[in-house]
């Protein structure tokens, strides 16, 4: 049982809690969007690959520099949120084969699971706006745990991720796109700004962008 009155913690998500923050975004994720329109999770074994693809998504973002954050209440993790930085680097080969490869049997499960028609026309429409500054942060995935959701975790993840992205005076702010017209309401509140709206298939697709903040 959960309860408001818990402070909402955020820190680096430890490499110990990947996959339970990999079974927290795809327990999240399930009815988005962009999930509802490219993969078919109707049983709980098609779920279960989705998730550790997740983990496998997690690794190797955390490889390559990308900024994993864990939000916690008590003792229980509440909330994901993964940001990437301007420069990424590039994930070393052998870690990439080796993580493929002990992940193999659940990646090639995964392709029955994919709506690959519908996958491409939306990818086409990730795309990034072409008007963006050279220089930004990405906010990849922020997810709540259902149980958690309407309690503040969101925003204090938000939070913590502007005041990082704000001092750093190389990038022009963080940019993030959405499949879901309600987040774009959220997101406003925040200070982010729709710069685009594209179509990828049947979703459309809300680009944001939320410039660094003038003085921090």
């Amino acid at each position: 049982m959960t309860t408001m009155s818990q402070t909402v913690q955020v820190q680096t998500l430890p490499a110990e809690q990947l996959k339970t923050a990999a079974a927290l975004i795809a327990d999240s994720f399930r009815q988005e969007g962009f999930t509802r329109n490219t993969l078919n999770l109707s049983t709980p074994a098609r779920q279960k690959r989705f998730a550790d693809v997740g983990a496998l998504r997690l690794s190797l973002g955390q490889a390559s520099g990308q900024q994993l954050l864990a939000a916690t209440k008590g003792e229980t993790l509440a909330g994901v949120a993964i940001v990437k930085p301007p420069m990424v680097k590039a994930v070393p080969w052998y870690k990439l084969a080796g993580a493929i490869v002990r992940r193999a049997p659940r990646l090639l499960g995964m392709i029955g699971d994919v709506r690959w028609r519908q996958g491409l026309r939306i990818k086409a429409a990730m795309k990034p706006p072409a008007t963006l500054p050279t220089s930004y942060y990405t906010l990849d995935i922020l997810g709540v745990a259902p149980d958690f959701q309407g309690q503040g975790v969101g925003r204090r993840l938000l939070e913590h991720i502007h005041v990082h992205c704000d001092q750093d005076e190389q990038a022009a702010g963080i940019y993030l796109y959405t499949g879901d017209e309600k987040n774009t309401h959220i997101y406003r509140r925040f200070g982010y700004e729709v710069v685009e709206v594209t179509q990828g298939g049947p979703l459309t697709i809300w680009h944001m962008f939320r410039p660094r903040a003038a003085s921090v």
